[in-house]
């Protein structure tokens, strides 16, 4: 059974990096059980690092998106190894140049759990144990893996389905949703200790909506004349919206949804018909959750998403990588983050040398907090032009008048710019009106 092999490991631990991605130096990371947060700077490798992680856990590239090393480099290598019930060795690839792949150790992927990568773009890669890897034990010594594909969703193939040599391998959000809609009218049982379909997705969906703003299915509709099928309809608090008419954040959120229901129901069935017991392993990767999100949403997502993963089974163990730009994620996660499961990593840019570490985890009280500390690095949580007047002010008051810039040089200049920028109760005026009094 998938649940008792002595091989089978139920998170990513540690990956190295040699002579592949931004940073040239090398870089090694040692992930959290639970919770792993990504954050820097646009460009740094926060999606490079998520798709690295993909492949290690599955063998296949998300969305083809093959990590190319830097062609100085000798020997290009990604080591990585994972934690279960027995502590392998660590793995290693290594790139080959003239093939243009990466080698390594042939077999099974070691990671028996559902891997769900969301990326940025609103697309998904899927890797179950359960149905894209059905086969006996594997050779481990030479020659080419004939690896099944993991499931790879555009937007559009999340909505209309996927389908492979005549096969359909997922219906699609708009024809799964209403067929489970239809045959499934009725809640189950409070005690059911199973919910059916169209009632996980419903929870979910609860789960990860706004609570100022709830979200939930209401029936199907005809929406296009021309077009005969009946399309997923939310109950949003403004009304009714149909599929094609959902904002982008909402199609996301909801795609996440759905995507987290149909891999669970679909690993069950498959491996009922397997005669295996179903994982207790899920690994989500999920990059910049908040796109499209309001703040206030952006507040309150990612807590929703752990409780929401976490409720799927109650000993689902669940480890989550995510990347985000978002101080407002951040400050959602004072309450929750546990030093003892998470950890927090920082790509930064020093010199033009990109640098990554573990960022000590330390509550900052609020967004301004956040956009001040080294994560995000501003000087002042405001505009680029009340940031430099703020700053003229204070060298000003300093009596450091030769550091002051063009256009900032005198104080009628600096107050002039403060007047500009800065609201009438902003807590830097008592300061300088004493300093413009003498």
């Amino acid at each position: 059974m998938l649940v008792d092999d002595d091989d089978v490991f139920g998170q990513l631990d540690d990956l190295e990096l040699d002579g592949v991605g931004p940073i040239k130096q090398g870089m090694s990371v040692s992930f959290g059980e639970r919770l792993n947060v990504l954050t820097g700077d646009n460009g740094l490798g926060k999606s490079f690092l998520l798709d690295i992680s993909f492949w290690v856990l599955t063998g296949q590239w998300p969305g083809g998106r093959t990590a190319i090393p830097d062609g100085n480099a000798s020997s290009p290598t990604i080591r990585y190894d994972f934690h279960g019930k027995t502590k392998p060795a660590p793995r290693e690839a290594k790139y080959d140049f003239k093939s243009q792949m990466w080698r390594r150790q042939l077999g099974r992927p070691p990671m028996q759990g559902l891997v769900i990568y969301a990326t940025v773009d609103g697309g998904f890669a899927v890797w179950d144990p359960a149905r894209n890897y059905s086969r006996g034990t594997e050779p481990e010594t030479s020659g080419e893996p004939e690896q099944p594909r993991a499931y790879q969703f555009t937007p559009s193939s999340l909505a209309d389905g996927l389908r492979e040599d005549g096969r359909v391998l997922c219906k699609g959000l708009i024809d799964d949703w209403v067929n489970w809609y239809y045959q499934e009218k009725s809640p189950p049982p409070s005690s059911s200790p199973n919910r059916l379909s169209f009632w996980f997705l419903k929870d979910v969906i609860a789960q990860l909506s706004h609570p100022q703003e709830p979200m939930s299915p209401a029936a199907p509709a005809r929406v296009f004349l021309n077009d005969t099928r009946e399309y997923p309809v939310l109950q949003l608090p403004y009304g009714n919206v149909a599929y094609p008419h959902w904002p982008a954040g909402v199609k996301r959120i909801v795609g996440l949804a759905y995507l987290l229901v149909w891999c669970w129901q679909e690993h069950v069935q498959a491996a009922k018909l397997r005669h295996e017991e179903p994982t207790d392993r899920l690994i989500l990767l999920v990059d910049e959750i908040e796109s499209h999100l309001h703040p206030k949403w952006q507040r309150t997502i990612v807590p929703a998403l752990l409780k929401a993963v976490e409720e799927m089974r109650p000993q689902l163990k669940v480890q989550v990588q995510m990347a985000t730009h978002s101080p407002l994620v951040l400050a959602s996660l004072e309450p929750h983050f546990d030093t003892a499961r998470d950890r927090l990593f920082w790509f930064d840019l020093q010199s033009g040398v990109v640098d990554f570490k573990e960022y000590p985890w330390a509550i900052q009280g609020d967004v301004v907090g956040w956009l001040t500390s080294d994560i995000f690095g501003l000087k002042q949580a405001r505009s680029r032009e009340a940031e430099d007047a703020v700053e003229a002010a204070e060298a000003f008051m300093r009596g450091e008048l030769s550091q002051l810039p063009e256009g900032l040089s005198t104080k009628d200049q600096i107050d002039a710019a403060l007047q500009k920028c800065l609201p009438g109760l902003d807590p830097f005026w008592p300061r300088w009106f004493v300093e413009a009094k003498q």
